[in-house]
């Protein structure tokens, strides 16, 4: 371009600002153009290719890098905009050094981003490799929960370094100082760290997920949340009790939510009155209905007479149900209770009730019911009657 027909006109210096400037927008607006075509190619070259591979990966990774690679062409464009300056060496070079983070903290911000769906691959690949089924439905506690957060915190503490190195820290040596004060801290923080070890052991072995009903020591109830520290259990008062993640670690933990199949051990008292044949047709009645019954497991019923009781006739009655739904158990259990009153109805077999006889003698001659009858006596309380001449009618005292 002739420039001397302008620095004919204004003077060399303004020519050459003018000229500057122009550059500068040129460069500012092949940046936004570039930035728009982000917003706008991309997504349609996207939906092209993935009506072609129904791969909803490509999709993901458009979504989490583009917010940090327009942030990237901008830095990029705006550096290139500072260099058409005349600047100084020490201004150049502080300018260098920003642009240089910007960009660091641009890779590293889409490297945050992208560290779930690098996660939810890797755990899909390392499912097909191992060929571990995988329940649907249910809200499990995931060991990837936990890799995501580290991944994520590493990267952090990376981009810091590499930001301190470029503006000349000795990452080393903050390193060393933090080391010998990170001995003191993890010293007075050892509860800390061992809640923190047992969170990452209750992911990996996975002893119950969020959801589960579970007994640990003295405390049961339904799995709220399991957090760095602790774990949260809701009771069945509803209220929220939060048990220390090492506590867990070293706790007995009996899931019930895991259970396949439900236990039914009942006793049935009935009465000493009852002769041989109908016990004994009482129990096969009973063990008949259980094998037919369709929450029962036909293998599992046993139903013996077992015992002479303090006050009746023991039948022992054990199964297995194939509800692991406490609700279900229990409509089951009415269910078959319900039964068992109308054998026992159909067979004319009372249920024991428990009774206390006393028999009591007289001194001189076997029990009678005069005897009775005296003894007893005294145990009655005496009407009171009002005393002779006193103002109280006889039947006050009633």
């Amino acid at each position: 371009m002739n420039l001397d027909f302008l620095n004919d006109l204004i003077g060399e210096e303004a020519t050459g600002t003018i000229a500057t400037l122009v550059t500068i927008a040129g460069i500012l607006l092949i940046t936004w153009l570039i930035r728009k075509a982000l917003d706008t190619l991309l997504p349609a070259l996207l939906n092209r290719l993935t009506t072609r591979t129904n791969n909803r990966i490509d999709d993901r990774l458009f979504r989490i890098l583009l917010p940090p690679l327009r942030f990237a062409v901008g830095v990029i464009g705006i550096w290139i905009a500072t260099l058409a300056l005349d600047l100084s060496s020490g201004v150049r070079d502080v300018v260098g050094r920003v642009m240089s983070s910007l960009l660091a903290i641009a890779l590293f911000w889409a490297a945050h981003r992208a560290v779930e769906l690098l996660v939810d691959i890797g755990i899909h690949i390392g499912r097909r490799s191992w060929r571990r089924p995988t329940e649907p439905g249910r809200n499990t506690l995931k060991l990837e929960g936990a890799a995501e957060q580290v991944l994520k915190a590493l990267i952090i503490v990376l981009a810091v370094m590499v930001i301190l190195e470029e503006w000349d820290y000795n990452v080393g040596g903050l390193v060393a100082g933090l080391g010998i004060g990170g001995l003191a801290v993890a010293l007075a923080a050892q509860d800390a760290l061992s809640n923190l070890f047992g969170y990452f052991v209750i992911l990996a072995d996975e002893p119950f997920i969020v959801g589960d009903y579970i007994v640990i020591g003295d405390v049961s109830g339904t799995v709220e949340g399991v957090g760095f520290r602790s774990t949260r259990v809701r009771v069945l008062d509803q209220s929220l009790v939060t048990i220390p993640n090492k506590t867990v670690m070293n706790a007995n933990i009996s899931n019930w939510s895991r259970l396949r199949k439900r236990r039914l051990n009942m006793t049935l008292g009935i009465d000493y009155r009852n002769a041989p044949e109908k016990v004994l047709s009482v129990v096969q009645a009973v063990r008949e209905m259980l094998s037919q019954h369709e929450v029962v497991e036909p293998d599992s019923v046993v139903v013996q007479f077992v015992d002479f009781g303090t006050h009746s006739l023991d039948i022992m009655i054990i199964c297995f149900m194939k509800t692991p739904s406490w609700n279900d158990f229990q409509a089951a259990r009415q269910d078959i209770n319900l039964k068992i009153m109308e054998i026992m109805q159909d067979r004319g077999v009372e249920l024991a009730v428990p009774v206390r006889s006393l028999v009591v003698e007289q001194p001189d001659g076997p029990a009678s019911m005069a005897g009775e009858e005296q003894v007893f006596a005294p145990l009655m309380p005496e009407p009171t009657r009002a005393p002779e001449n006193s103002p109280v009618p006889d039947d006050a005292a009633n």
